[in-house]
């Protein structure tokens, strides 16, 4: 239970690392004016990209590591909503951050174009199955709430 666990934190962090990979940025910052046949002189700094992001409300600033931490924690709930659903989840789950960990792997061994494919195919892969979690989770409780009368 223990290495599984380990296994489980381990694959979340990387799925939290594709999904904060895009914001890398490749440009460089920094530029040395170096004349001829002289010692360098002076050192020329670009002025820093302004990138705006904006997010939902109901999104924490935390980022999207803290959303994986969520989706992880909604599927703890499920266990205790529904079993069941729980299973098929859990294992949706560790086979996505077993791929994930794979992928990771080997991420910086493909081109540009091929990570940027397979970090849409995981953002997205882990954003459908987190708000599957989320509904199984809310579709539990609203049974559980209607069988008392």
């Amino acid at each position: 239970m223990i290495s599984s666990q380990k296994s489980l934190c381990l694959g979340v962090l990387l799925c939290s690392g594709l999904l904060l990979a895009g914001c890398q940025n490749q440009n460089s910052q920094t530029k040395k004016v170096v004349p001829q046949n002289q010692p360098p002189v002076a050192t020329v700094q670009s002025p820093p990209q302004q990138i705006s992001v904006s997010s939902p409300p109901t999104t924490p600033p935390e980022g999207k590591a803290n959303k994986i931490g969520l989706c992880q924690s909604e599927l703890a709930s499920l266990r205790q909503v529904s079993p069941k659903s729980y299973a098929a989840k859990k294992a949706l789950f560790d086979r996505l951050v077993s791929n994930a960990s794979v992928y990771s792997a080997v991420r910086g061994d493909v081109n540009t174009d091929t990570k940027e494919t397979l970090d849409a195919l995981y953002k997205y892969k882990t954003n459908q199955l987190c708000a599957d979690i989320e509904r199984d989770v809310l579709q539990g409780l609203i049974l559980r709430g209607e069988s008392v009368k």
